[in-house]
């Protein structure tokens, strides 16, 4: 009974508690309403675009923009990994600039993608596209760069032509990298 009560209600305590104060605290007015809004305040806001439908708009819109940017993102990503991890020349003449813009903040990218961009569609998709493509990138590049080349002497030995080579070794090696850049954008 005892390790019910802990494992059941004791991981409950603290979030309840914290809504009990944010109420508190929201009906004292202590803070300004529009700032802190009380939590009845946020459930019948949320109750009221729920059934209106503005909410399934809104998640609908937010869906397209992240699917796209997840499918842009993801082929620039895949595809900039796969060909900088096969040729040195294209790591040496790509990699730098990649690595470059990947560390800047995309917040200081936003000022940039509304001008270029506009306020629209296009400029959220960018930013999302542009936030997916680094970790596939990183994720395909160290896949494909970490083969072992033990399988490429095999390949070799076998007599594996280029493609047969690409579809057993550099698609299926890199592969739960790419699944977990994947898995961690989701999350």
């Amino acid at each position: 009974m005892k390790n019910t009560i802990q494992t059941q209600l004791l991981p409950w305590v603290l979030p309840v508690l914290v809504i009990v104060i944010w109420q508190l605290v929201s009906m004292a007015e202590l803070v300004s309403p529009s700032l802190f809004p009380a939590p009845t305040t946020v459930v019948e806001s949320f109750w009221e675009l729920l059934s209106s439908g503005t909410l399934f708009e809104h998640i609908q819109i937010s869906l397209y923009r992240a699917f796209v940017g997840l499918l842009i993102g993801g082929v620039i990503g895949l595809v900039l990994g796969i060909l900088n991890g096969w040729s040195r020349i294209s790591f040496f003449t790509f990699d730098t600039s990649i690595q470059m813009v990947r560390n800047i903040p995309h917040l200081a990218l936003l000022p940039l993608a509304i001008v270029w961009l506009g306020i629209g569609e296009t400029s959220k998709i960018f930013l999302v596209a542009l936030g997916v493509m680094f970790p596939i990138y990183i994720n395909t590049l160290h896949g494909i760069r970490n083969v072992d080349r033990g399988f490429v002497e095999m390949g070799k030995m076998y007599g594996l032509k280029v493609g047969s080579f690409l579809g057993m070794f550099i698609c299926q090696v890199p592969c739960h990298r790419f699944l977990l850049a994947s898995a961690m954008l989701l999350v």
